[in-house]
């Protein structure tokens, strides 16, 4: 069964060891320190004793968790501190804040280099909540939330959907790659003329034009520049990447756009060169060139960071957020069979079987009389006893003391 209905209470007023252990090795360490959350009388009686090591540790470097408190937005009253860590290749792991109602959690964690500075802003990291040691389907993978260059530590998310807490939940990490780097957009001049360049011939035998011709650079990147651009002998429209040292191309592309940002050609090919890529791009002739109003590189390439391999694991203990449960046990509108729905202010989970169509609609109604529809998030076949599990995401947190009823398969279902 999924957990609902309950919080965990506080161990006790004074603060562990291991919350006290970690605030003095974050002001040796200099690091960032962790905002916490708003506490009650209880809560804040509990953490009296560490208020002045706090206000230090917070002065240390805020940036991370000013961009976790933004990350959180309207889901702060949700997320719950999470304890945990675990080290390996040089790199520490520890878990910092989870949001989670059963159905859906995002866990935030930090990833600090202890050795060296290997890390950066556009690391990948390899990442993914499990659970019982078996991935989800709606897993959505580990993302950089911000990268402090001071402690050297990378603050991310991981996320997933159709969770189910009462079973093991931990964190698997099984590679961070600091080379990968994605650019939406580095922009250069287009060509003065439509003039044929000097090309190459590649042992494949692919015409590639020949490097420096029309050297460029962009103030957008210093990752890659423009070395040759205009036209080869047959008239084909070419423009040849040089990479900075230690770069790969990868998948960046290159293409010309109007003065009505529309891009220009119907085709484009790419063929590896030494130091960069040669694209050729159809469907553009030299009578095109005068329309050109930019050049735009963009997608995702390599640096000569090393990859960091390894594997770290930590178990996540995830709290729940409040649910309220609505038993039903009974077919409804379109052949529908209903066993329960639990509201969160978050999720909306309906445990359900059979039906005429793969989905239904659902609205929740507060206590205002204010009805809203509530947006389809996922739905897992088999999820319990046969019964298919459908979750209905808020987009927006909802206060679940305000919320008066579900709406579904044409009945309404108060919560008391």
């Amino acid at each position: 069964m999924f957990q609902n209905d309950y919080r965990r209470e506080m161990d006790g007023l004074r603060p562990s060891p291991a919350a006290v252990e970690r605030l003095n090795r974050l002001l040796e360490e200099g690091a960032p320190a962790r905002r916490p959350r708003r506490l009650g009388r209880r809560a804040a009686a509990a953490l009296a004793l560490c208020a002045a090591l706090c206000v230090t540790a917070v002065a240390a470097g805020p940036t991370l968790w000013d961009a976790l408190e933004a990350r959180l937005g309207p889901y702060a009253p949700f997320a719950a501190e999470v304890e945990g860590e675990t080290s390996g290749q040089g790199l520490r792991l520890e878990l910092v804040k989870a949001v989670s109602d059963g159905y859906t959690a995002r866990v935030y964690y930090t990833l600090t280099d202890e050795t060296g500075d290997r890390l950066n802003g556009h690391t990948h990291v390899s990442g993914r909540l499990e659970v019982d040691g078996e991935g989800l389907t709606g897993s959505g993978g580990s993302q950089v939330v911000s990268y402090d260059a001071e402690s050297r530590t990378l603050l991310l998310e991981a996320s997933a959907k159709g969770l189910d807490t009462s079973r093991a939940v931990s964190l698997e990490l099984t590679g961070v790659d600091p080379s990968e780097r994605y650019i939406q957009g580095a922009y250069f001049q287009p060509p003065a003329d439509a003039r044929a360049l000097d090309t190459d011939t590649t042992g494949e035998g692919a015409v590639v034009l020949s490097p420096g011709q029309t050297p460029q650079t962009s103030p957008d990147t210093a990752d890659f520049t423009i070395s040759s651009m205009g036209f080869d002998g047959q008239g084909r429209f070419h423009i040849r990447l040089a990479m900075a040292e230690g770069f790969d191309a990868g998948w960046l592309l290159a293409v010309p756009y109007d003065a009505a940002g529309k891009q220009m050609g119907s085709t484009l090919e790419q063929t590896a060169v030494d130091g960069g890529m040669d694209y050729t791009i159809g469907g553009v002739a030299p009578d095109d060139v005068a329309d050109m109003a930019s050049i735009r590189v963009y997608g995702a390439y390599r640096g000569p960071e090393a990859a960091i391999e390894g594997e770290w694991s930590l178990p996540v203990e995830l709290e729940p957020a409040e649910q309220r449960v609505i038993l039903v046990g009974r077919t409804l509108e379109d052949g529908f069979y209903v066993e329960r729905i639990e509201v969160s202010g978050m999720n909306i989970a309906v445990y359900y079987r059979g039906g005429d169509k793969s989905w239904f609609v659902v609205w929740a109604t507060d206590k205002n009389g204010v009805r809203t529809g509530v947006p389809m998030g996922m739905m897992s076949a088999g999820a319990e006893d046969g019964l298919n599990l459908g979750l209905w995401s808020f987009e927006t947190p909802a206060a679940l003391d305000e919320l008066a009823s579900v709406t579904l398969l044409g009945e309404t279902f108060p919560l008391e």
